[in-house]
Parts: C-alpha cells; sequence; structure tokens
C-alpha cells in the first residue's frame, strides 16, 4: 500500500471514527497512534445540508459538539447559528462518515434530486391553486 493511499485511508477511518461513534478523542487518537493535533488535523467538517441564511453556500457542522447543539457555520461568510436559522440547501447532501450514510469507502456524496428552485416553484404552484380554489368558491 503506497504513502498517499495509507494516509487516505486513515483520514477516512478517523473520520468514521470521529462523527459515527461516541468514542473520545483521547480514545480515537490512541488508536489510531496519533496525536491528538494530528487527530484534528484529518478531520473534516460534517455537511449540515442546510443552506447558510447569509449566502445560500451550504453549512457545516465544524464538531461533534456543534453537531450535538445543532449549531451550523458556513465557510464562505463565517455566518454561525441554530439549524432552525438556516435554509433549505440547493442539494442535501449526507457525509458518508454519518451512522445512516452511505458505506462505500469513497469520498463520493449523495445528492438528492431536488434544489431551491424546485421548492419554491411547488411552493408557488400550491399558492396558485391555493388562490384559484378561493376564488372559485367565492364565485359559486
Amino acid at each position: 500500500m503506497s504513502d498517499e493511499a495509507r494516509d487516505h485511508a486513515l483520514e477516512d477511518r478517523a473520520n468514521e471514527l470521529y462523527w459515527a461513534s461516541d468514542i473520545g478523542v483521547n480514545q480515537i487518537a490512541e488508536q489510531l497512534e496519533l496525536s491528538k493535533g494530528a487527530l484534528y488535523d484529518l478531520i473534516h467538517p460534517l455537511p449540515g445540508a442546510l443552506a447558510c441564511p447569509i449566502c445560500s453556500d451550504e453549512t457545516v457542522f465544524s464538531n461533534r459538539t456543534a453537531r450535538d447543539r445543532s449549531l451550523l457555520s458556513c465557510g464562505n461568510c463565517g455566518w454561525e447559528g441554530h439549524v432552525d436559522e438556516a435554509g433549505p440547501a440547493a442539494a442535501v447532501v449526507r457525509s458518508e462518515y454519518e451512522p445512516d450514510g452511505p458505506s462505500t469507502g469513497d469520498r463520493r456524496r449523495i445528492e438528492l434530486p431536488f434544489d431551491a428552485r424546485t421548492m419554491w416553484g411547488g411552493a408557488l404552484i400550491g399558492a396558485a391553486l391555493g388562490l384559484g380554489m378561493v376564488f372559485w368558491t367565492r364565485r359559486r
């Protein structure tokens, strides 16, 4: 196994243990034979599957504490806030490191086939149909 492949496998394992388990950071670092700082260097933010209310970029959970407290952040504009403050994402993305996420072993993500335009379009069509029903019932 090449050094690059070994580094990639270590990075994947570190993220999997960090995001999909309740094992403490010190235990993960010990299990992977890393310092705590080296472990943190390998951890990637977890996609939040919600859009930033300021710039509409994808938000992330920066660490497990943020995830547990439902606190998102935006790498693009620096916004930080609760998941209730964020909006629908252009594409909902699940991380491979989530317990219910795919376990393919590669770094691809699954994007669900809807975006903000589809949701807004559906909302506008629903509103138009509702108004049409109101006008139709009032004419009778």
